[in-house]
């Protein structure tokens, strides 16, 4: 129930709270409810890499924008209403293309909510097979006293289709499909929710 009345209460500050929201060039809208600055603490690069299939990595600018953020689909290094292009084992144009990003930051509860829209994607899979579709994400947690973690939930709606690598195969007609189904954690067994580490380097890739 936590978890539902903090994404309805994201989905209400970034669609039609009272609060000052500021967009930039990044394509990044910025929401903080006491309406102060975005927190320099926060600025900088968080990094969660629970297995490689949720590695994540998410720079924060000192306005709070997003400047690049690493995310599961192709890994890819994706930045807000841009194309990043994501070469298959053969050679083929794959691409992430991202929407915008909304950060959202409560000082007082020190709730830290990040959406991210991927707004179309196609990769190529090792055995030739191919994924497209679309994508959003919604990370929401409690940043640490001492400002060093943030732990969050992980909330996330694909809209997917695969393909077989059989050239026999329509390729129309997908293997598997995955629409407007609500996602909630990580599915594992060890745990759901991703633990977000402040790293001293941006640059740093996955592990």
């Amino acid at each position: 129930m936590k978890q539902l009345m903090v994404l309805l209460g994201f989905v209400l500050l970034v669609l039609g709270g009272c609060q000052e929201v500021s967009q930039n060039k990044s394509g990044t809208k910025v929401t903080i409810e006491d309406g102060s600055e975005f927190p320099q603490f926060l600025a900088g690069a968080w990094e969660a890499n629970k297995n490689k299939l949720n590695y994540w990595r998410i720079i924060f600018e000192g306005d709070g924008t997003i400047s690049s953020a690493v995310n599961p689909i192709g890994m890819a290094n994706i930045r807000a209403n841009r194309k990043t292009e994501v070469p298959g084992p053969k050679g083929e144009h794959g691409f992430v293309y991202a929407g915008d990003f909304n950060v959202s930051y409560n000082p007082q509860s020190r709730e830290l909510a990040v959406n991210i829209k991927i707004e179309q994607f196609c990769l190529y899979l090792f055995d030739g097979g191919m994924v497209k579709g679309s994508w959003e994400y919604l990370i929401t947690g409690e940043v640490s006293d001492d400002g060093k973690t943030w732990t969050v939930d992980l909330f996330n709606s694909p809209d997917i289709a695969a393909f077989a690598p059989d050239p026999n195969s329509p390729k129309d007609k997908p293997i598997f499909e995955e629409k407007g189904k609500l996602r909630v954690g990580l599915g594992e067994e060890e745990g759901d929710r991703l633990i977000f580490t402040k790293v001293p380097d941006a640059n740093n890739g996955p592990r």
